[in-house]
C-alpha cells in the first residue's frame, strides 16, 4: 500500500480523486490536506510516495509546497493539478522534478491512466532497491569472535585466510579497514545501503559493544574512502580508516590503523579521519599510565564506552611500539596486573582471574570482557545493592558446603549484620539461611551417593552431617525416601561389571 498526498483549497477536488483510487481498489491510501502548508507538514509526517497539488492554493501555492516537499523527499512523485495547461507552468514543473500536471477538472482516464504509470514505476524501484540490498546483504558478512581476533593479531595463515573469506563470497584481496563508532549493526547495513556505493562492495564486520571494525574488499578504495567521508547520513557517527591493503596479509595493520585514526576522530571530534592524513602514535610511557588510570576510573563508574575507547589507546599504542610481541605482551601485562588490582580493590564482590602473559590478542580479549562484566556489576549495584553481594555468598555456599558455616560467619562475609542477613536471605534465596544451606548439602550428598564410591557415612561427614541419624532423617524429608533406599536404587540402575 502506497500513500497519495492530494492537497486542493476545493474539497470537492479532493473528494473527487480520491473516490476515483477508491472505485479501482487501487493500492493506495488518501491523505487529504486543504492548504499548501497543511500538505508540507502531512508530506513530513506521512513520507507519501506521489502527491497531487493543486496550483492555486492560498497562503502556500503548489509551486512552494512541491519545493518543501521535494526538499524533505527527493523520491516522491509530484503531480500538479491546474486549469491552466501553459508552457512556464511545464517549465516550472520541470525544474521541481514534477513527475506530470493534470488539468481540473481531472478526467478520470487520465487520473488512471497517470496513477497507473506511476504505481509501475514506483513498484520498479523497490524491486531495484531490494535486490541491491539483497546484494549488499549476501556480502556484508559476520565475522565470528575467535576469527577476528585471529585476524586482527596476524595469527592465520595466507591459506587459512583465502579460504575463509572464499566460503563468505569474498574473492578480492585488497581493499581497507573501518571502526566505526555511533551505530549498529541495522545502521551498518542502512548506512552502506543509503551510501549509494557500489552494491558489489564485498564487505565483512565485526561488532563489539563500543564500535564496528569493518572490511572492505575493493580495488577502489581511495574512491569509496572519500564517499564515506562525504556521507552525512547518521548524526553521531565517527569513524577512522585505516591504510589500504594490497593483500590479505596486509589486514592486520590495516585494522590497527583504523583504530588509531577512529581513536583520533573520537578525541578530537571529527565524523571521519584517514589514518593516511600523517597520524602516529606518540611514545609517552607515563601519557599510558595515565590512560590506564582513566580507564580504571571510567569502569568503576560504568561508562563501558569511555573504558573501552581506552583500552583500545592503550592496546594500539602499546603494539605500534614493540615490533616484537613479547615486549607488547611484557608491557601490556604490566598494565593488565594494575588494572585488575585496582578494580578488584574498588568493587566488591568482583571475581575476575589475573591476566596472563599468553597473547595481545588473549589479552585484549581479557580486557575487553574484564571491562564488560565490572561495569555490568556497576550498573546491577546501582539497580539493587544485595544482589551481588547474595550471589557471592551463594557461590560460596555452593563451594565450601562440608564447612560448619552459621548465619554470623557468612554475614561477616558480606559485611551485614548477622539479622539484617537473615531477614535478606529469605528475599533472596527465599528461605531462611540455614533452610538455604541444607538444601544445598542435600543436593550434594545426592550426588555422591549416586556415584556409588562413598557410604552413607561418609556422605554424612562430607556435608557436613556429624551424626548419621539426623542427616538420613533430613535426607527422608527432603527427597522422601531414605539416603539407603536411594543409594539401592542408584546401585540397581548401574550396569555390572560383568555385563559388557
Amino acid at each position: 500500500m502506497y500513500k497519495l498526498l492530494i492537497a486542493d483549497d476545493e474539497h470537492l477536488e479532493c473528494d473527487a480523486i480520491e473516490l476515483l483510487v477508491n472505485r479501482a481498489n487501487l493500492p493506495l491510501q488518501c491523505i487529504k490536506a486543504k492548504n499548501g502548508h497543511e500538505a508540507v507538514e502531512l508530506a513530513g509526517l506521512h513520507n507519501p510516495e506521489i502527491a497531487f497539488l493543486d496550483i492555486r492554493m492560498p497562503g502556500l501555492d503548489g509551486i512552494e509546497a512541491a519545493k518543501q516537499i521535494r526538499a524533505m523527499n527527493e523520491e516522491c512523485h509530484i503531480v500538479f493539478l491546474t486549469a491552466w495547461s501553459t508552457f512556464e507552468l511545464a517549465q516550472q514543473a520541470i525544474r521541481i522534478g514534477a513527475s506530470e500536471y493534470l488539468v481540473k477538472p481531472v478526467q478520470r482516464k487520465d487520473v488512471y491512466d497517470l496513477l497507473d504509470k506511476l504505481i509501475a514505476t514506483i513498484n520498479e524501484q523497490r524491486l531495484s532497491e531490494k535486490q541491491q540490498a539483497g546484494e549488499i546483504r549476501e556480502v556484508l558478512n559476520l565475522f565470528s569472535r575467535e576469527f577476528f581476533a585471529s585476524l586482527k593479531f596476524g595469527r592465520l595463515t595466507d591459506d587459512a585466510m583465502h579460504s575463509y573469506f572464499l566460503m563468505q563470497g569474498i574473492t578480492h584481496t585488497e581493499g581497507f579497514s573501518l571502526v566505526i563508532s555511533g551505530m549498529d549493526e541495522e545502521m551498518l547495513r542502512s548506512f552502506f545501503q543509503k551510501s549509494r556505493l557500489n552494491p558489489k562492495l564485498q564487505i565483512c564486520y565485526f561488532p563489539s559493544v563500543d564500535r564496528i571494525t569493518v572490511l572492505i574488499f575493493t580495488s577502489q578504495g581511495a574512491k569509496i574512502i572519500e564517499q564515506l567521508a562525504g556521507n552525512q547520513a547518521y548524526e553521531g557517527m565517527v569513524a577512522g580508516s585505516g591504510i589500504r591493503f594490497s593483500e590479505l596479509k596486509g589486514i592486520p595493520k590495516s585494522i590497527a590503523t583504523a583504530s588509531i585514526a577512529h581513536t583520533h576522530a573520537y578525541r578530537h571530534n571529527i565524523r571521519f579521519q584517514r589514518f593516511s592524513d600523517g597520524l602516529k602514535e606518540p611514545r609517552d610511557y607515563s601519557k599510558l599510565q595515565a590512560k590506564n588510570l582513566l580507564m580504571i576510573h571510567h569502569t568503576l563508574a560504568g561508562s563501558v564506552e569511555e573504558a573501552r575507547t581506552l583500552a583500545h589507546e592503550i592496546i594500539d599504542s602499546v603494539q605500534s611500539n614493540h615490533p616484537k610481541e613479547e615486549d607488547a605482551i611484557e608491557e601490556l601485562y604490566e598494565i593488565l596486573m594494575m588494572y585488575s588490582y585496582e578494580l578488584h580493590k574498588g568493587l566488591a564482590f568482583l571475581t575476575y582471574p589475573k591476566p596472563q602473559k599468553d597473547t595481545i590478542m588473549g589479552q585484549e580479549i581479557y580486557l575487553m570482557d574484564f571491562i564488560d562484566l565490572t561495569c555490568e556489576a556497576v550498573f546491577e549495584d546501582k539497580r539493587d545493592r544485595y544482589s551481588r553481594p547474595f550471589k557471592y555468598i551463594d557461590q560460596y555456599l555452593q563451594e565450601n558446603y562440608q564447612e560448619q558455616l552459621s548465619v554470623e560467619q557468612a554475614a561477616k562475609i558480606i559485611g551485614l549484620n548477622p539479622k539484617y542477613f537473615s531477614q535478606l536471605c529469605k528475599s533472596y534465596f527465599g528461605s531462611t539461611f540455614l533452610e538455604y544451606l541444607t538444601s544445598i548439602r542435600m543436593d550434594k550428598a545426592k550426588q555422591l551417593l549416586l556415584t556409588g564410591s562413598y557410604s552413607i557415612k561418609e556422605v554424612a561427614e562430607m556435608t557436613s552431617f556429624t551424626d548419621g541419624n539426623y542427616f538420613s532423617r533430613v535426607f527422608r524429608q527432603t527427597f522422601g525416601i531414605s539416603p539407603s533406599s536411594f543409594k539401592e536404587e542408584g546401585d540397581e540402575k548401574k550396569p555390572s561389571d560383568e555385563q559388557g
